[in-house]
C-alpha cells in the first residue's frame, strides 16, 4: 500500500487521539461533561482535515484539486440524490426499528409511535434537559396542532439547511480527510475494497470518543465495534456520492444531514437500547445497508467500477 496513506492516517489518528487523550485523561472529560466535551469533540473532528492539508501540501507537494475541493465540474444531479439519500436515513431507521422490534420481540429496539402524545412527551423531555423546566401550556398547545409526520419532514429539511450552513465547516473537518485525501490515494482501488478499508479506519478513528461515552453510553467496548460496523455501511454511501459527484462537498452535505437529523429519531422512539434501537445501532445499520444495496442495484456503472473518478493519485 502507498506509504502516503499510512503517513496520512498517522497524522489523522495522532491529532484526534492526542486531543481526545488530553481531554479524557488530562481533564476527565466524557460525553456527559457538557461544553468541555463538545469543544474537545469539535477539535477532534479537525484531525482528518489537518492531516489532509499537511500531507497534500507540505509532504506530497500536490495541488489542492486532488482533495475534491473545486466546485467546477460537480455533477449536481447526484448532489440532489445525495440529499435525498441523507433524508431517507432517519425514516428508514424508524421503520427498521419498528419492524425489528415487532418480528424479534426484543425489548432493546424500543417502541416507535407517530403520535401527538409521543411527540409532545419527547419535546417536553428535551425542554427539561435543555432548560431545566417543562414546556408551558401555550407551547404545548401550538405543537398539538402540528401533525407528527409534518414535524419529521420539517426536521429533515432543517437538517439539510444546517448541513450547508452551520454544520459545513465541522463536516469538512472529517470529509477533507476521508473523502478528500484518502479517497485520492485509493481512487484506483475497486469500490468494494476502497469502501471496506475506508469504513474500517473511519470507524476506528472514533474510538476515543466512543470510549468516552459518545453514541453508545454505558457500552464503550461494544460501541467501538458497532461504530466500525456503522461506518462500514455508511462508507458505501459516502464513496458513491464522492465518485458520482466528483466533489468532496457532497460528502460534507451527506455527513451534515446525518448528524443534523439524528435527533429527529428520538422524537418518535422510546426505550431503545443504544446498541440496538438507535440510528447508530443495529436498526440504523440495517436501514443504511438497505439504502446501500439499493444504490448498488440501481447504479450498475458504480457497482462495476466503471465510473471515472477524475482523480489523479
Amino acid at each position: 500500500m502507498d506509504k502516503r496513506v499510512w503517513s496520512f492516517l498517522a497524522l489523522a489518528f495522532g491529532f484526534t487521539w492526542g486531543v481526545a487523550g488530553i481531554g479524557i485523561l488530562g481533564f476527565g472529560l466524557n460525553a456527559a461533561s457538557g461544553t468541555g466535551y463538545a469543544v474537545m469533540a469539535a477539535l477532534c473532528m479537525l484531525g482528518p482535515a489537518v492531516a489532509a492539508l499537511v500531507q497534500q501540501h507540505l509532504l506530497d507537494r500536490a495541488p489542492w484539486s486532488g482533495l475534491g475541493l473545486p466546485v467546477r465540474g460537480t455533477r449536481w444531479v447526484f448532489v440532489g440524490l445525495t440529499a435525498l439519500l441523507g433524508i431517507a436515513i432517519v425514516p428508514g431507521a424508524l421503520l427498521s426499528t419498528h419492524l425489528l422490534g415487532s418480528f424479534t420481540a426484543v425489548d432493546g429496539f424500543g417502541d416507535v409511535a407517530f403520535t401527538t402524545d409521543r411527540m409532545l412527551a419527547m419535546f417536553n423531555d428535551i425542554s427539561l434537559q435543555a432548560r431545566g423546566e417543562p414546556m408551558d401550556a401555550a407551547q404545548l398547545a401550538k405543537l398539538e396542532g402540528i401533525p407528527p409526520g409534518l414535524v419529521l419532514i420539517l426536521a429533515l429539511l432543517g437538517a439539510v439547511v444546517a448541513a450547508v450552513t452551520v454544520n459545513l465547516p465541522f463536516m469538512l473537518g472529517e470529509e477533507l480527510g476521508w473523502r478528500g485525501y484518502l479517497f485520492q490515494r485509493l481512487a484506483s482501488w475497486s469500490p468494494l475494497r476502497r469502501v471496506a478499508f475506508t469504513g474500517a479506519v473511519w470507524g476506528l478513528w472514533h474510538a476515543p470518543l466512543i470510549l468516552a461515552g459518545h453514541n453508545y453510553p454505558g457500552h464503550p467496548l461494544q460501541g467501538v465495534g458497532m461504530m466500525v460496523l456503522f461506518c462500514g455501511v455508511l462508507a458505501l454511501l459516502f464513496d458513491w456520492t464522492r465518485v458520482r459527484t466528483g466533489s468532496v462537498w457532497s460528502s460534507c452535505l451527506l455527513h451534515g444531514i446525518i448528524n443534523g437529523s439524528a435527533g429527529a429519531f428520538s422524537i418518535y422512539t422510546l426505550g431503545g437500547h443504544p446498541l440496538l434501537g438507535s440510528p447508530a445501532g443495529v436498526a440504523g445499520i440495517v436501514a443504511i445497508a438497505l439504502l446501500g444495496a439499493a444504490v448498488l442495484l440501481v447504479d450498475r456503472p458504480y457497482r462495476t467500477g466503471g465510473v471515472t473518478t477524475n482523480v489523479q493519485p
